[in-house]
Formats: C-alpha cells, sequence, structure tokens
C-alpha cells in the first residue's frame, strides 16, 4: 500500500492534481510529508554561495546581540511557525504512547488486544490506566475457505473496477475530496489531520496483522490471481477498509461540528462518506488480495480509532469494541450498515449471526482525569475552521 516518497518539488506540483495524495500512503510514513512542499536536503551550490555571501557583508566578529525574548515552552502558538515533518513528529509523539497492544490466544485462535492509555497528573508523577480498546480475535481457516466464493464472485466486475483499484493502490483522498470539498489550499489542516491520523493507524494497523497472521487470498487457491500485487502483510484486518473508515467518520465528525447548514441532513452526507469507504474495502476483495470479513474487521478498527483520535483532539467520548470472528456467517459478505449509524455518528452496539454476537462495541464517557493534547487540540480547531461558513459580518 505504501509508495516511495517524491522530491519536495515534483510532489508538491503533484499535489495540487491529487496524485501526490499517494505519497501520503500510511506506510510512507513521515517522509512522506515532503509532498507538502517542505525542503528535502541542501542544494550544494546554495550552501557555497551562503558562504562566499557572508564572508562578502559580515565583519570579523559580532558586535551587536540583539533583544531576545525567550520562547514560549511547550506551547501550541508555536506550531504555525513549524515546518509540516516537525509538526508531524509532535502529532505522533502525542499519539504513539496513547494506546498499546497485546497478543493473546482464545480457543487456538489468536486474540488481538489494542489498549487506550488514560494518565492522571500527580503532581510531577502521572498515574497511567489502560482501558481495553478493540478486541479482535482471528478467524477459522474454515471460515476464509468458504469466503473464497466471494472472492471468486466479485472477480467478475474486474473490469469496471479497474481504475479504481488501481489508484487506490495509495491512500484514496481524492475520492472522499470528490464528496468533501478538500484541496491543498481550501483545506490544508483537515489534510495534515487526515494524515496524522493515517499515519498513527499505521503501525496498529502492521501490528495487529502481524499478530493474527491471516492468510491472503493467493494461497487458498491458484484461481484467486489477483489484478495487483498481493502485499505480504497480512490480511485482517484490512488496511484500506480501517484507512478508509478512519477517513470517513474524521472527515464526518469535521462536518458535523462545522454546524454548515448544507451538512444538516445527517443521513444523506454521512451515509455517502461511509458508502465510499465501504466501496474502497470492497475494492480490495475485488482485486483479489483480501477476503469480505477482513474489511469487516477493518471498518470497526477505523470506525474506533476514529473517535480515539477525536478523543484525543477535542476530548469527549471515545467507544470500545470486540471482533469476535468466528461468530461472523462467513456466507455473509460486508455491509457496513451493521456497524454503523452516521445519523448519530455511532456504532451499532451489537451484530450477530446465527454463531451469535461478533461484533460488540460500547460508549464510553470522558472522565475528568482524561487529558487532551494540546498540539492536537490546536490542528482539530485549525480543521475545524476549514469547514465554518463564512459569514457576512465576519472579519
Amino acid at each position: 500500500m505504501g509508495i516511495g516518497p517524491e522530491s519536495a518539488y515534483s510532489a508538491y506540483s503533484a499535489y495540487s492534481a491529487y496524485s501526490a495524495y499517494s505519497a501520503y500512503s500510511a506506510y510512507s510514513a513521515y517522509s512522506a510529508y515532503s509532498a507538502y512542499g517542505a525542503s528535502s536536503g541542501t542544494n550544494p551550490m546554495l550552501t557555497e554561495a551562503l558562504i562566499t555571501n557572508r564572508d562578502g557583508i559580515v565583519g570579523t566578529r559580532i558586535d551587536r546581540i540583539a533583544d531576545v525574548l525567550p520562547g514560549v515552552p511547550d506551547s501550541p502558538r508555536n506550531l504555525p511557525r513549524l515546518a509540516l515533518p516537525v509538526r508531524a513528529a509532535i502529532f505522533q509523539a502525542e499519539l504513539g504512547p496513547s494506546v498499546d497492544l497485546t497478543v493473546d490466544t482464545h480457543d487456538n485462535l489468536p486474540v488481538a488486544t489494542l489498549w487506550r492509555r488514560t494518565s492522571e497528573r500527580e503532581g510531577r508523577k502521572r498515574k497511567v490506566t489502560f482501558h481495553e480498546m478493540v478486541e479482535m480475535t482471528g478467524p477459522t481457516t474454515e471460515q476464509l475457505t468458504t469466503q473464497l466464493k466471494h472472492v471468486a464472485g466479485y472477480a467478475r466486475i474486474r473490469p469496471d473496477r479497474a481504475a479504481e483499484i488501481t489508484t487506490q493502490v495509495g491512500v484514496p483522498t481524492a475520492f472522499f475530496a470528490s464528496i468533501g470539498f478538500m484541496d491543498p489550499a481550501r483545506t490544508p489542516h483537515t489534510l495534515e489531520l487526515l494524515y496524522t491520523a493515517l499515519n498513527f493507524s499505521s503501525l496498529l494497523i502492521q501490528r495487529t496483522k502481524y499478530a493474527l497472521a491471516v492468510k491472503r487470498p493467493i494461497e487458498f487457491s491458484p484461481q484467486v490471481q489477483p489484478m495487483i500485487e498481493t502485499p505480504t502483510h497480512g490480511s485482517l484486518p484490512s488496511g484500506h477498509a480501517t484507512e478508509a473508515f478512519l477517513i470517513a467518520r474524521l472527515l464526518w465528525k469535521l462536518l458535523i461540528e462545522s454546524e454548515a447548514p448544507q451538512y444538516g441532513d445527517r443521513a444523506y452526507w454521512g451515509s455517502m462518506l461511509m458508502r465510499q469507504a465501504a466501496r474502497v474495502a470492497t475494492n480490495r476483495t475485488v482485486a483479489g488480495v483480501h477476503f469480505p470479513i477482513d474489511s469487516v474487521a477493518g471498518a470497526m478498527l477505523g470506525l474506533t480509532l476514529a473517535d480515539h483520535m477525536h478523543a484525543m483532539c477535542n476530548g469527549g467520548a471515545w467507544t470500545s469494541a470486540i471482533f469476535d470472528a468466528p461468530k461472523f456467517d462467513p456466507d455473509h459478505d460486508f455491509d457496513w450498515h451493521q456497524l454503523y449509524t452516521p445519523e448519530g455518528d455511532e456504532m451499532k452496539p451489537k451484530a450477530s449471526s446465527d454463531r451469535g454476537a461478533w461484533a460488540i462495541t460500547k460508549r464510553h464517557d470522558r472522565h475528568d482525569t482524561d487529558e487532551t493534547a494540546p498540539a492536537l487540540s490546536w490542528l482539530w480547531t485549525k480543521a475545524l475552521g476549514e469547514w465554518r461558513d463564512l459569514q457576512e459580518c465576519d472579519g
């Protein structure tokens, strides 16, 4: 899913045409922030020119020292003056320690548990508490064998979806920008917020895939023959599904909180964003690199991480989720409606099959001791401002 970062100048040019969005693939990590136009190196000729230039205009010693005020430590007021890669590192430093992951087994199946960390100040010390946020049990081999019929069925529409699938190998921001009006000039902080979330999620996705070690469709039959290269990492959860639903829900939260009147029809706008996320996820099954159950797990993870990200930025409630794959009916396809309701921006409390409840979620109120990250709050506020309608009386 990742592609290598481009040079600062070529990526910046491509950015305006949306092609540089793919440079922000979650697996490209921080270096992809050069797509914003940040310098990726030093021009040797400029270095030599600055040396000779200084020799020509500066005396032999510094004879005047300006009055300099001390900096403002640990303050979001510094963020607008920082380069994008520097801000990216700061945001990841806030988000990374907010979670932890453990791996166990149950009935001979792997179980990956993502924990949400909260801390309470006690003077200079902190009391750290971990809350279970996502518990994910891997599917059985028999379930995946049954799911192959979906993979085979979807292969018939590959010619119709080929353009979408190949352009969605990287992060499909352009597809979401066709719904919510995003552009580097119009919504720079929204894009920065979304890719901050994607960079954060990429590590969790890969660690969960590694823990569960679910095999890809190509390993079950030589007739699968994917239309794109199969990634080497595990199949469940789907990284594309996770990222697509993470983008969709974060963007939807921004639209809701903007209170712009055009987004008042929540069933209409929210459903469109979720339908887009679901199409991105399903296209990976069409391509032959994922089972539908991978998208179910990825959608649940992405929706849950969006709530966590929002709570880190803005406070408020968060969601915990349990995905018990063995209870998912393998004859069923992926259906996002079983997991989420856009009107209330809420995950559904339960989804079941004849095997039992395969998805369980719970909403948790914010505790008084929960802390938001000021740097992330700054980014959320800036992004939110890009969606508020301008008024004639605005300054």
